[in-house]
């Protein structure tokens, strides 16, 4: 069964669609804490340094202090990359 969205989940979820519209896609998590993962071709020319500095601007940018101490990682990866990243994937 799925769990409804938090509103924080929420918020972060269209931050991040924003930046990274169809056919990327979003997976967010929140085990006492928020955990996610964008998957994104655009990711395919970029360092693993560089994908977090970009997720981490926009975290910085949108959230408030309070929000974004729950937020413990988004990570970055293209499509090749994206499988099995988080435990609640079929």
């Amino acid at each position: 069964m799925a769990r409804l969205k938090n509103p924080l989940l929420r918020k972060l979820e269209r931050v991040l669609a924003q930046r990274f519209p169809e056919p990327a896609t979003i997976q967010l998590e929140d085990h006492d804490g928020i955990i996610g993962v964008v998957t994104s071709d655009e990711f395919a020319r970029m360092d693993t340094i560089d994908r977090q500095n970009l997720i981490g601007e926009l975290v910085e940018t949108h959230l408030k202090p309070e929000e974004r101490r729950q937020v413990q990682i988004i990570v970055g990866v293209t499509p090749e990359e994206g499988t099995g990243y988080l435990a609640g994937e079929d």
